[in-house]
């Protein structure tokens, strides 16, 4: 009998990163880096000759900071990392690359080449951010089977540790069981139900930009404070100084987690200081990135009518829930006792081991070795992002991001949502597929464009429009519009197809995999230069991150600045997205149905479309005799005018009469 390859899950954490693996029992384990140890540091120090990942990656940003990457994943799905190397700018993938080549060549070392990975992202990733996490491993020469979110991992090694993966046994009540989710450089809170053998997902929610770094940050900034009042200079401004500076912000948090006291000491220009901290202090100074956190969790409850009292279990995940007052607050909010019945750095790891487990035996048809644990249980996942189409409201004319699908809806989900075409005549109509919450599309990240062309001439404006969603849980979006009565339909699919192209996958993937030095990816970044892979215009990333997050808000230099040369020039996703035309010659079109709402689908004015909805009548009508904007200021203006100038006559009338007499 054959064996199936080993699953095993990664998390490829901001500050860390953890490999487990499920062996022959169904029981997981951890998998040692090459110094002995669990966690390896998400830290790349790039050598002219060599790249070195881990340990000593993480002592070279004291000496040579220009050529350390880290906490890379918060610029995930942007187009470069947001610090220059060495003066060239990166994908962030491209780095998270070489991390994962370095997890797994330890990975071969204990368990061999023959396994299957999955990897972790915050439940709060959107696609393009996934994407590149799964760019990342393909670049990495690691067979990745799915990404999964972290809480959703969490709570498979939860369900181990509690015996909730195996349908039989016992009879136990179901949990409803709150994820918290505290990382190096992200946060994410999930709810969950769990039954033996069933865990389901019920409500996610997070911030990508959140996490142990900013509560590190705050100890920096206080201690440079006191530093230029002390000495006139500010450490921060040297990178090697800043590098030591947060070295010893992070052992003085480790520290104050520990013990109620504990010494900062800064070096910068010849001059030091020690400045002694207190856990009060560091509470007081990091309340409010606490309370985000709270804000967060609470919103997850109200989202779908639940109060805490409906939860049974608080469950503590990343490193960064070990500091006390996280603890303290969590108990006060809850009037739960928080717990850890998992190790909080090994948890994600472990569960995305169990999730690898889980799809390899799924449906599975190859034979299995006798010794081999099968596997018993189900995962339901959510939507952490709503996905939508561009359109246009009906009242406001203004564009809008009309959502099919909405955030915590359960995977699969399908939705058809009804348009209108707003121009006479239209011939093509254009869908702009975007994933986010704000109702304006510009706020929104795109992830996908097709459009339907050669429409009948004559089409009277208003025409219905039919554009279908289905979800899978695998992260595969299939797209479907119609517009009856003209044999015109479009199929799109859409399989995390945001990021870097094919042949920009490849060419890092030969440099990543050759463990070559920078002047490696100098190379390809001068090749890419000259135009052998043409730079994606600005207005044309697909992959880049929303407005709200770009990176030009970023300490780095402007995006505009920063070189693109990884990315290819884009195929329209129409091109590449086989798209059905009509088969047949149009039928002759009749009367349509009642007027709906328009979403855009196209640049031009005249091909846009809308939501289906009209208003009310009594709203049109009340439009209709709206007097023009423009007009009414222009009266509200020149009254105002007169009767102040009144008003200050009848006051001079009064102080000086000789010579501002009244007219009666």
């Amino acid at each position: 009998m054959t064996s199936r390859p080993r699953p095993v899950g990664i998390d490829l954490g901001t500050t860390n990163s953890a490999i487990a693996w499920v062996g022959r029992d169904g029981r997981t384990a951890m998998v040692p880096n090459s110094d002995g140890e669990i966690l390896t540091p998400s830290v790349v120090c790039f050598q002219d000759a060599e790249v070195v990942v881990g340990k000593e990656a993480r002592k070279a940003t004291a000496v040579e900071p220009q050529r350390v990457a880290q906490w890379v994943k918060r610029d995930m799905g942007a187009p470069v990392y947001t610090r220059p190397i060495q003066g060239e700018y990166l994908p962030p993938e491209v780095i998270q690359a070489c991390i994962l080549r370095k997890l797994k060549a330890d990975l071969a070392a204990s368990l061999g080449d023959d396994c299957r990975v999955v990897i972790t992202v915050p439940a709060y990733f959107d696609e393009p951010r996934r994407k590149a996490t799964a760019d990342a491993g393909e670049m990495a020469g690691i067979d990745v089977l799915d990404i999964v979110n972290e809480p959703t991992a969490a709570a498979l090694a939860f369900g181990e540790s509690i015996g909730y993966l195996a349908p039989g046994g016992a009879v136990r009540d179901e949990l409803t069981v709150l994820i918290y989710d505290l990382g190096g450089g992200t946060f994410d809170v999930t709810l969950l139900r769990m039954a033996p053998g069933d865990i389901q997902a019920l409500a996610t929610d997070g911030d990508v930009r959140l996490g142990g770094h900013d509560w590190d940050m705050r100890l920096v900034d206080h201690v440079a404070r006191a530093f230029r009042r002390e000495h006139g200079l500010d450490p921060r401004d040297d990178p090697a100084s800043m590098s030591r500076l947060m070295d010893s912000a992070v052992d003085a948090k480790h520290a104050l987690s520990a013990r109620s006291r504990t010494t900062l000491r800064v070096d910068h220009a010849g001059k030091s200081l020690d400045l002694p901290v207190t856990r009060a202090q560091f509470d007081e100074m990091t309340a409010d990135l606490l309370e985000r956190t709270i804000h967060t969790t609470r919103q997850v409850l109200s989202d779908i009518g639940m109060e805490w009292r409906h939860v049974d279990r608080l469950l503590l995940v990343g490193g960064s829930t070990r500091m006390p007052r996280v603890v303290e607050r969590l108990r006060e909010l809850s009037g739960l006792e928080p717990e850890r019945s998992v190790n909080p750095d090994e948890a994600v790891a472990r569960g995305a081991a169990l999730f690898a487990q889980y799809l390899l035996t799924r449906g599975s048809t190859t034979p299995v070795d006798d010794t081999e644990a099968p596997t018993g249980f189900t995962v339901t996942n959510v939507t952490a992002h709503s996905l939508g189409v561009e359109g246009i409201d009906q009242a406001t004319l203004r564009r809008t991001n009309v959502k099919l699908i909405r955030r915590n809806a359960p995977l699969p989900a399908k939705h058809t949502e009804k348009f209108v075409t707003k121009a006479e005549n239209q011939r093509s109509i254009a869908i702009q597929i975007l994933q986010g919450e704000n109702a304006a599309p510009e706020e929104c990240t795109p992830i996908g464009r097709t459009s339907i062309d050669n429409l009948p001439a004559g089409l009277p404006k208003g025409w219905p429009v039919e554009v279908t969603f289905e979800y899978e849980a695998n992260g595969r979006l299939k797209v479907e519009a119609v517009v009856p009565g003209t044999h015109r339909a479009v199929t799109l699919e859409l399989e995390r197809s945001v990021g870097l192209s094919d042949d920009g996958l490849g060419q890092w993937k030969e440099i990543v995999a050759s463990g070559a030095g920078f002047d490696a990816f100098e190379a390809m970044i001068a090749e890419a230069l000259e135009e052998k892979i043409e730079p994606l215009p600005q207005s044309e990333i697909a992959a880049a991150p929303t407005k709200t997050e770009s990176i030009a808000s970023s300490p780095a230099a402007p995006i505009r600045s920063a070189p693109t040369p990884f990315r290819s020039a884009p195929t329209p996703l129409g091109a590449s997205a086989n798209l059905a035309a009509a088969i047949e010659e149009p039928s002759v079109p009749s009367e349509p149905e009642p007027a709906r709402p328009v979403a855009k689908l196209d640049e031009p004015v005249e091909n846009w479309m809308m939501p289906a909805e009209a208003p009310p009548a009594s709203e049109k009508a009340s439009t209709r005799r709206r007097s023009p904007r423009w007009i009414v200021g222009l009266v509200v203006y020149v009254t105002s005018g007169l009767a102040g100038a009144g008003l200050a006559y009848l006051l001079l009338s009064r102080l000086r009469p000789e010579q501002f007499p009244m007219p009666w």
